[in-house]
Formats: structure tokens, C-alpha cells, sequence
């Protein structure tokens, strides 16, 4: 149960409120009846009763006892019972206490406060039913107090669910960001140890073509070593993230063999166009490799969300830039079953991981009159020079 002290403000107004409307109602109800307006006795009772519930959130045990209590002022008074105002802010209370309270400690003061009606209605009642119509009025209440109880007890362990969804989520996703850069760092170490066992190579090429400077060789021998050096480490260090440690590793793809893997989903029936603007050039192997794994995680969105639609992969080439737009018209051409519940894919994810590595950039969202477009540019460092195969 939260503290007084630390509730919203409307909450701890509203008791007060409800307090000061009974107190309201137990004067009226006092002024309008000839009997009970011949002594004041019969308002003190009412008015307890709303002090009670005004204060209610901070004695939720006490204050439905105390409320039961009251009632010892209609039998000194002679009162055939307790007033109907009186008889609702005794609910009131009650109901308050169980909904409040744990499940032991309401029970206790709910009972505590129905075996004290029944007493005191046996005292005044007039017939059986008087006592057994206060005893059903206070036990509603109570009841009505459990449901509200458990529907709270129930938000709150939904509130807990959806928090732990949320980390679950964002567990997730961290581990799918780790993934595609587990994925990058293999690139990137085929490709750099490539560049560095070439760059090896030349030096020994080097190195033999001077037989008279000893010391010029003795430098590229030591460059050399370093170079081997340096790709064992690399080997050592990024080889962990191999998914298939063993056997031949599966080569890298490339936009020259992009129509490739398009075949594949064509085959399946899914109609892809490929358009390649402006002079092909040969890209560093890294975004090579970035750009045609961009056109995979983008089709796949397109196969998972839409079906086979109809798709078009637009590559533009440049000086300073290349780039992809992978487009969808919306409308499945094959019919495909639903994505699996519980398991989103993360191919936005995967997509901005690449170009972010390459300091590019990434749009996606829908197009007007439908479908869905996937653009991402990957800025070159420095001026690309053309090359031979790659699909025009």
C-alpha cells in the first residue's frame, strides 16, 4: 500500500471528498426526517462516519471498525437502525479496507466489521431480516472490494510483464546489433587481411629486385614479417566470430554477382527488376559487400511483409557515392504465410548497422499509392575507378 504522504494529489483529496459528501448527506437526511430531527443524537453518527472516510487511506484497518462502532449511537437513541447515509459510508469503508489492504488483513477487518453489524442489529432490528440485510449490504461491499483488489493486483503484474517484455526486446535487439557486427568484423577482417597479404606480397616482390642495397632489404624483410604477423593476429582474434570454423569459407558477395541472387527469388516467383544507373565501379569490398547485403535484408523484408510484390533494385553509381533503393509496389503476387507471432525481424536493424559502419545513411518508409521503399547511400572515400562485370 503506498504511503499517505507520497500519493498523487487527486488521490489524496478524493477520500476527504467522499468524507465531506456523506457528512453532507447525513445532515440532509437528518433535516428531512420529523422523527430523527427531534435529536441531534441521530446526525452525530453520519458525521463520524464521514470523518472516517475522509481519513480512511490512512487507518484502512481501523477505520471500518470504527465505522461499524457508530451504530452504537442509533441504539442509544433508540434509532430503529442506522441511517441510509450511514449504512453507505459503512460499505464505503469496508470495501475500501479489502481493496486496500492484503488479503489477510482485509478479511479480518471486513469480518471483524460484519460479526460487530450483526451484534448490534440484533439489538434493534425489529425482525431477522433487518439483521441479515445489513450483513449483505457490508458483505457486497466487501466483495466488491476484492474484485478491485484483484484487478489491481492483476494491472500490477501486467505492468511487471510488459517491463520485462520491454528488456526482453531490448535484449534482443542488442543481441541482433551484436550479430550483424560479429558479421561486419568477419568482412572487414577478410577484407583487410586480403589488402595486407598483397601489400606482403609486393614487398617480397620488392625486396628481390634490390640484391645490391642490404639494408633497404633487411627494412622490407622486417615489413614484410610485420605484415604476416599482423594477419595471424587478426586471424586469431576475429576467427571466434566464424560461424563455420571448419571447411571452406563461403565467398563474399558483390555486385557483380547481384543478379545471382536475385535468380533465387525469381525462381520462387517473386518479379525483380535490376537497374544499374551511371558507370560501375569497383567499390571497396567492404561496402561491396554492405551493399548487396542491404538489397538481401531489404528483399526479405519485402517477402515477410508483402509476399512476392513486385520489386525493383535500382543501383546508382557515382563518384563520390553509391547507391541501392530496393522498392516494392505493395500488392503479393504469391501468396505467403504470416510472419511467426513473437518473432520480429530485425532486418531495419541489420540495414543501419551496415550503413552506419560506412558513415552513409538510410531510408526507409512507405511510398504514396503503396509499397515500400528502402534507400541506402555509402559515401566512397576516395574516387572509384571503373571495372569490368558488374550487371549493367
Amino acid at each position: 500500500m503506498p504511503r499517505w504522504s507520497v500519493l498523487p494529489r487527486t488521490r489524496r483529496l478524493l477520500w476527504p471528498a467522499v468524507g465531506t459528501l456523506l457528512a453532507a448527506m447525513s445532515v440532509f437526511e437528518w433535516l428531512i426526517d420529523d422523527v430523527t430531527r427531534q435529536d441531534w443524537l441521530f446526525v452525530v453518527p453520519g458525521l463520524l462516519t464521514g470523518v472516517l472516510l475522509a481519513v480512511s487511506p490512512q487507518l484502512p484497518a481501523l477505520a471500518p471498525v470504527l465505522g461499524v462502532l457508530t451504530v452504537a449511537f442509533n441504539v442509544a437513541g433508540g434509532a430503529p437502525g442506522p441511517g441510509g447515509a450511514q449504512l453507505i459510508g459503512m460499505g464505503l469503508l469496508v470495501g475500501h479496507a479489502v481493496s486496500v489492504l492484503p488479503p489477510r488483513r482485509g478479511a479480518v477487518a471486513a469480518g471483524t466489521s460484519i460479526v460487530l453489524v450483526t451484534g448490534f442489529a440484533a439489538a434493534f432490528a425489529p425482525n431477522a431480516w433487518e439483521s441479515v440485510f445489513y450483513v449483505l449490504v457490508l458483505g457486497a461491499a466487501a466483495v466488491v472490494g476484492a474484485l478491485v483488489a484483484q484487478s489491481r493486483r492483476r494491472a500490477s503484474e501486467l505492468q511487471v510483464l510488459a517491463a520485462r517484455l520491454a528488456g526482453q526486446q531490448e535484449t534482443i535487439a542488442a543481441a541482433a546489433a551484436t550479430a550483424e557486427r560479429a558479421r561486419i568484423a568477419r568482412e572487414v577482417h577478410d577484407s583487410v587481411a586480403h589488402a595486407v597479404s598483397v601489400m606482403v606480397l609486393q614487398m617480397g616482390g620488392l625486396r628481390r629486385l634490390l640484391p645490391d642495397h642490404p639494408e633497404a632489404q633487411e627494412v622490407l624483410r622486417g615489413l614484410e614479417r610485420l605484415g604476416r604477423d599482423s594477419v595471424d593476429e587478426m586471424r586469431r582474434v576475429v576467427g571466434i566470430l566464424r560461424e563455420q570454423p571448419d571447411g571452406e569459407p563461403a565467398p563474399l558477395p558483390s555486385l557483380s554477382r547481384l543478379d545471382a541472387v536475385l535468380g533465387e527469388l525469381r525462381t520462387g516467383g517473386m518479379p525483380i527488376d535490376l537497374v544499374v544507373t551511371g558507370e560501375p565501379v569497383e567499390l571497396p569490398q567492404l561496402v561491396d559487400v554492405s551493399v548487396v547485403r542491404v538489397v538481401q535484408e531489404a528483399l526479405s523484408n519485402v517477402v515477410r511483409h508483402a509476399g512476392a510484390a513486385a520489386t525493383t533494385v535500382t543501383v546508382d553509381h557515382a563518384p563520390d557515392r553509391v547507391t541501392v533503393t530496393v522498392t516494392d509496389d505493395g500488392r503479393p503476387r504469391v501468396a505467403t504465410p504470416p510472419p511467426s507471432p513473437g518473432r520480429g525481424g530485425h532486418g531495419q536493424l541489420h540495414m543501419r548497422e551496415r550503413v552506419a559502419v560506412r558513415g552513409g545513411r538510410l531510408e526507409v518508409g512507405p511510398v504514396r499509392g503503396g509499397g515500400y521503399r528502402v534507400r541506402a547511400t555509402f559515401p566512397l572515400a576516395v574516387p572509384a575507378v571503373p571495372r569490368a562485370g558488374v550487371p549493367a
